[in-house]
């Protein structure tokens, strides 16, 4: 965990996560070191030349991921002021494609603040990004920006080419530094720092108005999912 302080809006807070728990048999290149690697280069991009941020730029590379979340967990626990005062969270963790998808998740005005940071940064960048369309939340899982968004704090999460990752690398001994393609890691540090710097800068504050989860078999509104907390033993873990 590191930090620029804002400067005007210090107790606001934009944040680049990741993982760090690579525990196969390879060297967890693809699962998630290159997820890991793209905040740590977006970081010193922002550090050379943004070092005055507007609001603190927050970078979390969490552990105990494969184990259910358990690094952001802690995390979110442990610092609710980030959470009260979090503009936008971007996280990365499939693989080292370059990213070609950005989801707006359950809040409703998500979609209009990154299309309008993305419609000021070069074509090159963002011309093969796909914005998403709002989705339902399911719980945390998957992957940490989750743990946020049931916190109801706006984690944004961000898709990529494969590259085969599904098949040839996750969670196997051939997810190696090999498979790693650099001018794809290039491209996606780039867009993840202009995003940062596009939401410390912004004069609006994000609104969390969430979409309406839908209705259960009963009849009556689904409730928001519980937010467990980490699980702080190998014997509790579910995996």
């Amino acid at each position: 965990i590191a930090e620029l302080k804002g400067t005007t809006l210090p107790n606001e807070y934009v944040v680049l996560s990741g993982h760090f728990d690579s525990f196969t048999g390879g060297s967890g290149a693809t699962d998630n070191a290159t997820g890991s690697l793209t905040m740590i280069e977006a970081m010193r991009i922002l550090k050379t030349v943004y070092p005055k941020p507007k609001r603190t730029i927050v970078i979390g590379l969490w552990n105990s991921e494969e184990q259910g979340l358990n690094g952001s967990k802690a995390y979110a626990e442990m610092h609710p002021e980030v959470l009260a005062g979090m503009q936008m969270l971007f996280n990365q963790d499939n693989g080292t494609g370059r990213i070609s998808s950005i989801s707006p998740g359950p809040f409703v005005h998500a979609g209009a603040f990154l299309s309008r940071y993305m419609s000021e940064m070069p074509a090159e960048i963002t011309q093969w990004v796909r914005l998403g369309g709002n989705t339902l939340f399911g719980g945390p899982s998957g992957t940490d920006h989750t743990t946020f968004v049931c916190h109801k704090a706006p984690g944004i999460g961000t898709g990529a080419l494969s590259w085969d990752y599904s098949n040839t690398t996750w969670h196997t001994n051939r997810d190696t530094y090999d498979k790693i393609v650099p001018e794809d890691l290039r491209n996606n540090a780039t867009l993840i720092a202009m995003l940062a710097y596009m939401a410390s800068e912004d004069s609006q504050t994000f609104p969390r108005d969430l979409i309406p989860q839908g209705i259960a078999q009963d009849g009556t509104p689904r409730p928001w999912p519980a937010c467990p907390g980490p699980t702080k033993s190998a014997a509790q873990s579910a995996r």
